[in-house]
């Protein structure tokens, strides 16, 4: 048979779920599971060879250092170690010019994978609806309408018809003061109230008309926002890409030791890259660092299948969506098996390979991994499709706060008129 029954020296590490190994007490190898070692169980029966699996001292996947060694499975195979090398490992050019490759087994993207941003509470979210500049025109609108409807009341009672002799109206059976302008209106008008009675002047009802509109239209148009906003959930999402990571700021980020993105950010000389580089604290997997980066809050530099399996794995347990995978893909790789240069065996893995993925063994693993990470896999605030928010205190905090800082503001009025009314009658 193919190999004739030689003894393959095999490096692995640890990546879930290709290759997975269990320890004794003493740190000694007992079992090893995972696709890729149910995989060499059936090249061994095909192709007639015994394998020994060999772990990295350094515990690296594999880095080309500046002075032209190399460190983990990949320098093993580079030194002639190990007969090969399960990985899966991304194809590079460095790694090339020292190693030899199989087929890749499959092709995978990388990215950050980073905590699902959720809905946050914002106390100020009764005056979102308008932009801070729509705010301030407002304000000014209103302060400058009133300034020209008392400068248009007072005008027209000097020098207009309303003399004393006609300084009165009927309206609704009550006698009232003929006005053509009262500074409450506006307010009355932006709430939506009536006008207990209206100008009886063409250039008051003039005024007034053309204010009305102004007032319904933004009415109406703050209370259908301030509907929306309430009543459906509003993610932001401020990271979706290296330099969204870079300048938001409030996320660490970590990267996986020993390994070709490790590699690819410490290269970088300057810019973005560099910088990545630089701020980063290792970790040695994804997959291991899942439960701790729910806790503290940081990112991660990995491939895509390994976000989905915990993606996958943690909606299974929890019923949750935890994680996001920002929309940003730094990079695309084929993975395969690592091989020495040149090693004779590499033409028979490759057939093998070739045949799995054929008959579609390679996909079928993929998506069973990962198969419950479809529900988490839509933007942050639309898991679980549409359903009814139930508006809890902290969503009305700020409306609270801005009542009773009406109140508190009313109650030193209050004492101020007290103190001037007291003052006025000592003095009388």
């Amino acid at each position: 048979m193919a190999l004739s029954g030689k003894h393959l020296r095999v490096a692995a590490g640890v990546w879930n779920p290709w290759v997975m190994m269990e320890y004794d007490q003493n740190g000694r190898l007992v079992n090893s599971s995972g696709i890729f070692i149910e995989f060499m169980d059936i090249f061994a029966r095909k192709l007639n060879f015994t394998y020994t699996l060999v772990e990295a001292a350094d515990g690296e996947w594999g880095r080309i250092l500046p002075n032209g060694s190399t460190t983990g499975m990949i320098g093993l195979c580079h030194r002639n170690e190990v007969d090969m090398a399960l990985g899966p490992f991304s194809i590079t050019y460095l790694r090339s010019l020292i190693i030899d490759y199989s087929v890749p087994v499959y092709i995978d993207n990388s990215g950050i994978f980073l905590p699902r941003p959720t809905r946050e509470r914002d106390l100020a979210s009764f005056a979102k609806p308008f932009a801070w500049k729509v705010w301030i025109a407002l304000f000014l609108t209103i302060l400058g309408s009133m300034v020209l409807g008392v400068a248009m009341e007072r005008f027209i009672r000097q020098w207009g018809t309303m003399k004393s002799e006609h300084n009165t109206q009927l309206f609704r059976g009550k006698t009232w003061p003929l006005l053509t302008f009262k500074p409450d209106w506006l307010i009355r008008l932006l709430l939506l109230e009536a006008v207990e009675i209206p100008p009886m002047i063409v250039t008051g009802r003039l005024f007034l008309g053309t204010w009305m509109l102004v007032a319904l239209i933004l009415s109406s148009a703050y209370q259908g926002v301030l509907t929306s906003l309430l009543a459906v959930p509003k993610v932001e999402i401020p990271v979706d890409s290296i330099q969204d990571l870079v300048d938001y700021g409030k996320i660490p980020w970590a990267n996986e030791y020993g390994t070709s993105l490790h590699q690819f950010f410490g290269d970088a000389k300057s810019g973005i890259l560099k910088e990545i580089n630089d701020k980063a604290f290792l970790v040695t997997a994804c997959y291991d660092e899942r439960h701790r980066m729910k806790v503290e809050k940081f990112a991660i530099f990995c491939d895509f299948f390994s976000m989905k399996k915990i993606i996958s794995d943690d909606y299974g347990e929890t019923g949750q969506c935890n994680y996001y995978i920002a929309k940003e893909s730094i990079w695309a790789s084929s993975f395969a098996f690592a091989f020495p240069k040149n090693s004779s065996i590499i033409p028979h893995f490759n057939k093998q390979v070739t045949m799995m993925k054929e008959g579609g063994i390679i996909s079928r693993y993929r998506q069973e991994f990962t198969s419950n990470a479809t529900a988490c896999m839509v933007k942050p605030g639309k898991e679980g499709g549409f359903s009814t928010l139930v508006l809890s205190l902290s969503d009305f905090g700020g409306i609270f706060l801005l009542f009773l800082g009406g109140q508190v503001l009313g109650a030193l009025f209050l004492l101020g008129e007290l103190v001037v009314n007291k003052t006025k009658k000592t003095e009388s």
